[in-house]
């Protein structure tokens, strides 16, 4: 669950957060997973999907899945929507998404390790969630940078760490919809930081994996005190993104 990969529960009160309203907005809290009235909208007319449409691609998938023998996948609805929902109810496409996914999993198993391997990283609360979505019901996925001490912890486990706090609301209904947006907080950030991100092999880790195996709908990433090395390290990685990310 969330409350047990953040640091400080208390601090966040996941589990205690009530909705918020401020004149015509509406936050709701992070882990409610109660589909509304704008989320159906989001679903129908951006995602393509309606009741008729889900039960029908989750059979079409699920067919193209028992087909194949290049790798074994899960095949349970909870599983299946995700990528769907990411790929806009597009069967091809959600089925490269997950047959990608399985690959670059095998590939680099050390970034999907079980929890208990990467605990350290994870406590050291590196990424956390906003207990509210914002007002268009997205998860506000916060990284402090300064938080990570390259020293004592690795690029690999500091990934894994990333993609392990950004998962654990990945099921929930709300999340699949409206996507996330990012804040990424450079206060402190310094060249033990910025060294590990000049890495080819490094840069792209971690481009492939936020565009194209992390099945969720990234919206947005605002970047907050930067820095002359932070606009160098994405210099770096600007080559390799899709001109949607760039935008984003």
């Amino acid at each position: 669950t969330l409350s047990s990969l953040t640091c400080n529960p208390d601090q966040w009160k996941m589990e205690e957060a009530k909705t918020i309203i401020s004149g015509s907005r509406v936050y709701r809290p992070l882990l409610n997973e109660t589909l509304i009235t704008e989320d159906l909208r989001v679903a129908r007319e951006e995602l393509n999907e309606t009741p008729e449409t889900r039960e029908v691609a989750l059979k079409v998938l699920k067919t193209m899945l028992a087909e194949q023998e290049e790798f074994i996948s899960r095949v349970d609805d909870l599983y299946l929507i995700r990528f769907l929902r990411c790929r806009k109810f597009d069967c091809e496409r959600a089925f490269k998404a997950i047959r990608d996914h399985y690959k670059f999993k095998k590939l680099h198993p050390n970034i999907f390790p079980l929890p208990s391997g990467i605990e350290l990283a994870v406590r050291a609360c590196i990424f956390n969630f906003l207990p509210h979505r914002d007002q268009k019901g997205r998860a506000i996925y916060v990284v402090k940078l300064a938080r990570w001490i390259p020293s004592k912890m690795s690029y690999a486990d500091f990934i894994a760490a990333g993609n392990l706090v950004a998962e654990a609301i990945l099921d929930n209904p709300v999340t699949q919809i409206n996507g996330y947006i990012g804040i990424w907080d450079f206060k402190g950030f310094s060249m033990s930081h910025f060294l590990p991100f000049c890495s080819p092999k490094h840069i792209i880790l971690l481009t492939t994996l936020m565009q194209d195996r992390f099945p969720a709908r990234f919206k947005i990433a605002y970047c907050v005190n930067c820095k002359s090395l932070v606009n160098t390290a994405w210099n770096l990685f600007k080559p390799l993104m899709k001109e949607k990310f760039r935008n984003r």
